[in-house]
């Protein structure tokens, strides 16, 4: 009998975002963190759409994230325009995620 085993890769660890959090807040303690603009978020779902984020003095800038790692769509929101994105649909869902910063 052969018994076979599936490797997952090691996927860096998540947090939820709750829906409480500001992703404002969120983008800011990375860039102050880690020195790097902006900060990664995923959708979790059967897709994992990956996001990347910029705070901006106006809004935010969200980029999604393609296949290869390069920004597919990017779009500059204001805070009224960010409650229609799908990052905010996701957030209210339970279903938007970061990595924590160590």
């Amino acid at each position: 009998m052969q018994v076979r085993t599936q490797r997952r890769s090691l996927a860096p660890p998540q947090i939820p975002v709750r829906p409480n959090d500001e992703i404002t807040d969120l983008v800011k303690e990375s860039e102050v963190r880690t020195g790097k603009p902006g900060r990664r978020f995923v959708i979790q779902g059967a897709e994992r759409l990956l996001y990347w984020v910029v705070a901006h003095p106006g809004g935010l800038e969200v980029a999604r994230i393609g296949h290869g790692g390069k920004p597919s769509h990017r779009v500059y929101l204001c805070a009224a325009s960010f409650e229609q994105h799908p990052l905010a649909h996701a957030q209210r869902a339970g279903c938007l995620y970061t990595q924590p910063l160590f």
